[in-house]
C-alpha cells in the first residue's frame, strides 16, 4: 500500500498581502498541478541521500506547471493523523515545471522528518502550494544579507539562485551560515561554486560548532555579534537581512516571528547592531 501525507500552503511572514499574491498565483494556475486551492497527488521519484542525516525527495508533477513557480515560496507537510504540519522551501530552480525538489533532514524527535524519511520511491504524497514568502523583486535592494543555520539555507538558496542567474540584477549577497561540522553544511559544493563563479556579487562565512582540527580558516561556535559586524551589511535602507534557522538560533540572531505568524519585533543580536523592522525578514 502506499504511503501518503498531506502537503498545503502556508503564509510563511503573514499578512493579507502575502496571502493575495499566492491566492492570484493559484487562480493563473487554476488548470496545472499545483494549485493552493486543491490537494494534488505527486509522485515521490527519487530520492538522493545528501549526508548522514539529509536527502533530498524529488515529487514528479503528473503535467508540467504552466509557469515558474513565485520567489519566494514554500510547501507545507502535513499528517493527516497527527495534524503537524511543516514548512519546506524546494531546492529545485523555481523555473522547472516538471517537478520540485525538497531538501530535508532527519532529526529524532521530528515526526514530519521521520515520515518523510520512510517514504519510498513510488509513494505518493498530497501537495498544496506554493506560498509566498518575501516577494522579491529584482534590485528591490542593494544589499541582501543572509544568516541561517542547517536547514534554513533552503529559502536563501531560492533567492541566490534567483539574484545570479538574472544578469540584470545587481543586488549583492553575503551570506553567514552555520552548522555543527563541516559535513553537515547543506549545498556546500553547489554554494562554493556559485560563490566562485561571482565573487564580487556572493561572498559566504561559514561557522561550525565542531570545525575541522586542520586547515579551519573561517568561524567557530554560534553566530556573534562579531560575525555579523564582519560578514552583513550595517543598517541601511539599502539593506535587507533574512534570517532562517532553529528556534534557538531565531532567538538569538532575530527573535521569533509572533504568534499570529508575522514578523513581529526585531530583537537579538540585530536590534543590539541597529537593524529595524523593515530591515529584517524572518522566514
Amino acid at each position: 500500500m502506499l504511503k501518503k501525507v498531506v502537503i498545503t500552503g502556508i503564509v510563511g511572514v503573514g499578512g493579507f498581502a502575502l496571502y493575495k499574491t499566492s491566492l492570484e498565483y493559484s487562480k493563473k494556475n487554476a488548470l496545472s498541478t499545483l494549485t493552493r486551492e486543491k490537494y494534488t497527488p505527486l509522485t515521490v521519484s527519487k530520492i538522493t541521500p545528501y549526508n548522514h542525516n539529509t536527502s533530498i525527495f524529488r515529487l514528479k508533477f503528473p503535467k508540467p506547471l504552466k509557469e515558474p513557480s513565485p520567489i519566494a515560496s514554500c510547501v507545507l507537510l502535513k499528517d493527516d493523523s497527527s495534524q503537524i504540519m511543516r514548512p519546506y522551501t524546494p531546492i529545485s530552480i523555481v523555473d522547472e515545471l516538471n517537478h520540485i525538489d525538497l531538501m530535508i533532514k532527519r532529526y529524532d524527535n521530528g515526526h514530519m522528518s521521520k515520515l518523510v524519511h520512510s517514504l519510498k520511491v513510488g509513494d505518493k504524497i498530497d501537495v498544496k502550494g506554493p506560498i509566498v514568502t518575501l516577494p522579491y523583486k529584482a534590485n528591490m535592494k542593494k544589499h541582501i544579507g543572509m544568516i541561517c543555520g542547517g536547514t534554513g539555507i533552503t529559502p536563501m538558496h531560492q533567492l541566490i539562485d534567483c539574484i545570479l542567474r538574472n544578469p540584470e540584477d545587481k543586488t549583492k549577497i553575503y551570506l553567514v551560515y552555520a552548522n555543527i561540522a563541516k559535513e553537515d553544511i547543506l549545498l556546500h559544493e553547489e554554494l562554493e561554486q556559485l560563490s566562485k563563479e561571482n565573487p564580487e556579487q556572493f561572498k559566504i562565512y561559514y561557522t561550525l560548532d565542531n570545525p575541522p582540527k586542520e586547515n579551519w580558516t573561517q568561524g567557530t561556535g554560534f553566530v556573534s555579534q562579531k560575525m555579523v559586524k564582519e560578514n552583513i551589511p550595517a543598517p541601511s535602507d539599502d539593506v535587507l537581512v533574512l534570517v532562517c534557522g532553529p528556534g534557538g538560533m531565531m532567538r538569538h540572531i532575530s527573535g521569533p516571528k509572533a504568534r499570529d505568524r508575522s514578523q513581529g519585533p526585531v530583537e537579538g543580536i540585530l536590534k543590539e547592531l541597529g537593524y529595524t523592522q523593515n530591515q529584517v525578514h524572518k522566514f
